[in-house]
């Protein structure tokens, strides 16, 4: 019987060659993530229901921190929200961080060591002597990594996106959950898939360059803390901000002598409920713009605003009263933005791989 005849039968479908090569020498670290990834996505789904069948049973659906309505205030639900807080406030901020957190973390314990370990150990001297360019070496030990990233990411991100819509107003943790705070901003919809392929694009570029484990992972974290913070601040410059006016006249404070307060709270200009707010002020009849130190403002029982800054006696016709805001609709915009921009910062990183790993000796 020929010989070709016990040949076993070629793989159709999976990786091979190089690709193969990579997954095998990935399995631990995909083992690792995955398993933590499924445990992260049962927690949220516990504490998320939790919090949701509270939340229903006690009719509380429209409690916020941020706008409070009057049932919420006054009416037979009212005391249930400050329980709700206090039963699973701890539980909230540290599941936020945590979620923070996994981005950098891929950085740090998958992308950084990937191809360093290989330039500390020299494995890719062997590699590279195997007839496969190293062009296609770097695809391979790049690709597999990022596809099974990107596949994880959008598990979590469907999750945590969830989660977040659930707890989302309802505590007053540290940088508390609202769709304008950057810990609902980082965890929420396709931003979290955008961080974490940069986070395995940077910690695999710094691997290339640095070519030791730990010096590279040290690295990454301070580069993708940088990262993170400039693409969050450019989603809100790309995202145009919008002004609210009201008639108003001023008041000019004289250091407390004995005006009649009639009564305290938010300026009022008209901008929509839940929106975020940039900046308050008022305007003066040449538009100079006089900014507050806060929207909390006092009213006087005539109907003036106290303005308690030294601008208001250089300006004082004022005819109007503004607010700088993002309504919320400018919530998926700016995901959306952040995501861009992360995914941009990826791809130049893995082109940057590209164009160095020529350099290598």
């Amino acid at each position: 019987m020929a010989a070709s005849a016990f040949a076993l039968p070629r793989r159709r479908f999976g990786l091979r060659g190089p690709a193969w090569l990579s997954g095998r020498q990935e399995r631990t670290s995909f083992l690792v993530g995955g398993a933590v990834l499924l445990a992260v996505c049962l927690w949220l789904l516990v504490l998320g229901g939790m919090i949701s069948s509270y939340v229903s049973a006690h009719h509380i659906e429209g409690c916020n921190l941020v706008y409070f309505p009057p049932e919420c205030r006054d009416g037979p639900s009212s005391g249930y929200a400050p329980v709700l807080e206090e039963r699973f406030q701890p539980a909230v901020w540290i599941t936020g961080w945590l979620l923070f957190a996994l981005p950098p973390a891929l950085g740090l314990f998958l992308g950084a060591p990937l191809l360093a370990r290989e330039f500390e150990s020299g494995t890719y001297r062997l590699a590279w002597t195997q007839s496969v360019s190293r062009r296609r070496w770097l695809a391979a030990r790049l690709g597999v990594p990022l596809a099974a990233t990107l596949l994880g990411s959008t598990v979590l991100a469907a999750v945590s996106t969830w989660w977040v819509g659930v707890i989302e107003g309802r505590f007053s943790v540290p940088g508390y959950y609202h769709w304008f705070t950057w810990l609902s901003r980082a965890t929420t919809g396709p931003a979290v898939v955008g961080y974490c392929l940069l986070g395995v694009a940077l910690g695999a570029a710094v691997g290339l360059v640095v070519r030791r484990v730990v010096a590279s992972m040290a690295v990454t974290a301070v580069l993708m803390l940088g990262l993170r913070l400039a693409i969050d601040a450019l989603g809100f410059l790309f995202t145009p901000a919008r002004d609210a006016f009201a008639p108003a006249r001023m008041a000019i404070d004289s250091g407390g002598s004995g005006a009649t307060m009639f009564e305290s709270g938010h300026l009022n200009t008209g901008t929509p409920l839940e929106s975020y707010i940039l900046e308050n002020g008022l305007v003066s009849s040449d538009g100079h713009r006089l900014p507050l130190p806060s929207d909390w403002t006092t009213t006087l029982a005539d109907g003036r605003i106290l303005c308690p800054t030294d601008a208001c006696r250089a300006h004082p016709d004022v005819v109007q009263a503004y607010t700088t805001y993002h309504p919320p609709g400018d919530q998926w915009p700016m995901l959306w933005t952040q995501t861009g921009l992360a995914l941009l910062a990826g791809a130049l990183l893995v082109g940057f791989a590209f164009l160095w790993v020529r350099r290598v000796r």
